[in-house]
């Protein structure tokens, strides 16, 4: 009841003042959260004459009008809040125009019976009555997606996606009858764009469960067709450090960081520190595919060691991180998404080298500067693949090791070395120019060391960061 009480809230807020406004409807998730007690993620209104009653909030709220894509076939108009001038309510509302002779129609036309599911809206803003003509909430109560006709894989492909992250999200399971018509409209995902399949992917990714989406989708053929170059890495066998095929291995180690992301309070002290880290720039489902493509460098540098007679990849990571970049490209990621997906990719066994023994605080303090806040999503990665290796060569002692120095390296990070790397640079080029240096290359080497040994504590001052220069001088004149 609290919930439809803050919707009420919402929707009076945007809505009152509407001039001999039509029949409104909310829809779909919108309807679908309510009857599950969650408070609605967005909302979802169908009317007829969709794009007048946008422009006419807009105009009265001082917002934009932006129109959607959301659903072939089907005009949607976001009505966006960009000067936060409506307190404590959503930034926006999707309002879409109503399809078919009436609201049933426009249900029925819907993906699935959980979100064919509508609540008149009063002239007030106020809830009405619910209108639910294929038992949506019954397939609620029995935790069941359902197709709302035979043809609705047909008339948007995409909804094959949709189906497995709602199961996933929601805990559902979904009916033989959709799951059938599903197998059958698989082709058909060839056909819808490359953007909207990866938007979809993202959703799913995005989800506390979308390795069980993942795992579905492979078993129907779909993961193989988005992304062609896993298909190399199934049946790729690998050495006695793993239990599982390059494939096997990756899906479990999407899983793994699945286990670490839903549970950043049993790993991290800064638990909250992580999750924000995550939330930047959509890191969070971009590092689950990371994990999924992490090793598709395998297959093309698959050798084998003639002295211990064990399989090797060397330079599997910086092969699998130029795969992965046209991975990146073909499916129309922003740079910045695909510059994060290769960096993970990687980097992915830099974690191990700097566990080592010999790895040094100065190679660490170097990796650490080199990649910022993104070091954070990288030792995750490095943690599940690590703890995904469970072969007869890697032993309980070696994992639970190194899960322990990477859950250190994050805890330091947010504790000492992050202030370390922000701190305030000792000296300048202009420094080394009024010792009598030349502009060259030859500056850039002098300052990297110096701000190395600021890294590392050696020194802490600027007369010590001059001493320093003057004895680099010495040693490498130019």
């Amino acid at each position: 009841m609290m919930h439809l009480q803050i919707l009420n809230i919402w929707l009076s807020t945007w809505l009152s003042g509407l001039t001999a406004p039509p029949e409104l409807y909310l829809v779909g998730g919108s309807v679908r959260d309510l009857l599950l007690n969650k408070v609605p993620a967005d909302i979802d209104i169908v009317c007829r004459g969709a794009q007048g009653v946008a422009e006419q909030l807009a105009a009265q709220h001082h917002a934009t009008v932006i129109q959607m894509e959301k659903k072939p076939y089907q005009p949607c108009y976001r009505v966006a809040d960009h000067l936060k001038a409506l307190v404590k309510s959503p930034a926006y509302i999707d309002i879409a125009e109503c399809r078919g002779s009436s609201i049933d129609d426009d249900l029925r036309l819907r993906d699935f019976t959980i979100n064919a599911i509508a609540m008149w809206i009063k002239v007030n803003g106020a809830s009405g009555a619910i209108i639910d003509p294929l038992d949506g909430a019954g397939d609620l109560l029995r935790r069941r997606v359902r197709m709302t006709h035979t043809q609705a894989f047909d008339n948007d492909p995409l909804r094959i996606l949709r189906a497995f992250r709602f199961a996933a999200d929601l805990g559902f399971e979904i009916d033989e009858a959709t799951l059938d018509a599903m197998k059958h409209a698989v082709p058909s995902l060839a056909g819808v764009s490359v953007e909207r399949i990866m938007n979809e992917l993202f959703l799913t990714f995005r989800t506390p469960e979308a390795s069980s989406a993942v795992a579905a989708l492979d078993s129907y053929g779909i993961l193989d067709s988005i992304f062609p170059d896993i298909i190399m890495i199934k049946g790729c066998n690998q050495n006695g450090y793993h239990h599982k095929d390059v494939w096997g291995h990756s899906l479990l180690v999407v899983e793994r960081l699945e286990d670490i992301l839903n549970n950043p309070g049993d790993y991290f002290d800064d638990a909250a520190a992580v999750f924000r880290n995550l939330e930047t720039d959509a890191r969070l489902p971009l590092l689950k595919l990371a994990a999924l493509l992490h090793d598709v460098g395998k297959p093309g540098t698959k050798g084998l060691n003639q002295e211990t007679g064990r399989i090797t990849f060397k330079q599997h990571d910086r092969v699998g991180a130029e795969r992965v970049d046209r991975i990146a490209k073909r499916m129309k990621l922003s740079g910045q998404a695909r510059t994060f997906l290769v960096r993970m990719v990687r980097e992915h066994l830099q974690p191990i080298f700097l566990s080592a023994a010999s790895g040094s605080s100065a190679a660490r303090m170097r990796w650490f500067r080199q990649m910022g806040d993104d070091a954070v999503p990288a030792l995750i990665l490095s943690m599940a693949d690590v703890m995904s290796s469970r072969g007869p060569l890697s032993g309980e002692e070696y994992r639970c090791g190194f899960v322990a120095w990477c859950r250190q390296q994050v805890n330091d990070y947010y504790v000492s070395v992050k202030t370390i790397l922000e701190r305030q640079v000792l000296i300048t080029g202009r420094d080394l120019m009024a010792l009598g240096m030349t502009p060259g290359p030859q500056i850039g080497r002098i300052l990297g060391q110096v701000k190395e040994a600021q890294d590392t504590g050696d020194i802490a001052s600027r007369d010590e960061a001059l001493t320093l220069v003057r004895k680099l001088i010495e040693m490498y004149p130019s």
